[in-house]
């Protein structure tokens, strides 16, 4: 995909140069196809921090704990990820259709 094709990446500079800002993740697995924006927007100086919605499977069961791993391939600055990622005793679980 051509990113030059459309306003979208030049809309999404334009937003994280703009004001500090922080960073929720509802369902995005975070893999690796989106490599270079998403470190462009984690370790971005205006993002104060990055707090995962993590799907609750069940009482003992999350899945916060792969998606810190699957953020953490998007840092180069692996100090700057501790400092950006919300534990998990300050997330949610992502809320569920009943």
């Amino acid at each position: 995909m051509n990113t030059y094709k459309t306003k979208n990446f030049y809309d999404l500079t334009r937003f994280i140069e703009s004001n500090d800002f922080q960073v929720y993740i509802y369902g995005h697995s975070c893999g690796i196809s989106d490599r270079t924006m998403l470190n462009q927007i984690f370790e971005h100086e205006k993002c104060k921090s990055i707090k995962i919605f993590y799907y609750q499977v069940s009482e003992e069961m999350n899945d916060f704990t792969d998606k810190t791993y699957e953020i953490s391939r998007h840092f180069k600055d692996k100090t700057m990820l501790r400092k950006k990622l919300v534990p998990l005793e300050l997330s949610r679980p992502m809320p569920q259709p009943h």
